[in-house]
């Protein structure tokens, strides 16, 4: 297994009615701190125990808007100013996040939810722009505190990101606040070769075709999404065949779902 994502961080403190996606994750680093005791007896260790105390997740997203701000870190906004007072008291609440992961060749997409957590601002950084441009995050840690039930996180895995995202939005009181998604899940084109090899964040897509046709087969992240596919000018269902002329043929893969949009372009040659 091999982590490669992270995205959709949100936020809902106990009693509220709803909570927010701030931002876009960029890192989320997560330190335990356990608990340990040991028991010596006949001159050997009898007895050891390690159980989780508290923990401490960093994490930075590339923006903070000012509502996002009132409900984590419980500063105030009058006027269009953003206040944060040395008497704010950040809320207690659950926390979540989504990791992507490739397991056996597959993508799989790991929902993380920490059930008590309480957040702290984190270091603010500027830096003149030069030569190059670095860009700056915004920086939270949360620690990370056991429930009642002394359950510190939970963890579920799915095979697409709307089912994923659907279990995080509703545990995190955020349902319908992520953008539709357009994003193929996976595009083939018969057995050819895509270069670069497929990632639904690509669009553009270059492949090399001895045979006279390639069965396309393209599928949508989110299953509301709706996909139009075009050789050229003449259409082409979904599952068959499209068929190439000598030289460069324009493969294009629509993918609609609501107001969100994508097209995914396969520039394929074929040889005399």
């Amino acid at each position: 297994m091999a982590e490669f994502g992270l995205r959709h961080p949100c936020f809902k403190p106990h009693n509220a009615p709803a909570g927010v996606v701030f931002g876009k994750a960029v890192l989320a680093n997560l330190a335990v701190t356990l608990a340990s005791g040991e028991l010596y007896a006949d001159d050997g260790l009898s007895e050891q125990l390690s159980e989780f105390a508290s923990g401490a997740l960093s994490m930075e997203t590339d923006n903070m808007e000012d509502n996002d701000a009132t409900v984590i870190y419980g500063a105030t906004v009058t006027d269009g100013v953003v206040i944060y007072n040395k008497e704010d008291v950040a809320p207690r609440g659950t926390l979540g996040y989504i990791k992507v992961l490739m397991v056996k060749g597959a993508r799989k997409y790991r929902a993380y939810i920490y059930p008590d957590a309480q957040a702290a601002i984190g270091n603010d950084d500027g830096q003149t722009r030069g030569s190059n441009i670095t860009f700056q995050t915004a920086k939270t840690t949360f620690t990370i505190f056991a429930d009642d039930d002394g359950n510190w996180r939970k963890t579920k895995t799915f095979s697409s990101l709307p089912a994923a995202l659907a279990f995080v939005d509703e545990i995190c009181g955020t349902g319908g606040t992520s953008a539709p998604n357009a994003n193929l899940a996976a595009l083939t084109v018969g057995l050819l070769p895509l270069s670069p090899s497929f990632d639904p964040a690509t669009v553009n897509y270059t492949a090399v075709a001895t045979a006279a046709s390639s069965v396309v087969t393209a599928v949508a992240m989110d299953a509301d999404a709706t996909i139009a596919i075009f050789n050229g000018e003449t259409g082409v269902d979904n599952g068959a065949a499209a068929s190439w002329a000598a030289g460069e043929n324009i493969l294009k893969i629509a993918v609609t779902n609501g107001t969100a949009s994508k097209t995914y372009t396969v520039k394929v040659t074929k040889g005399t």
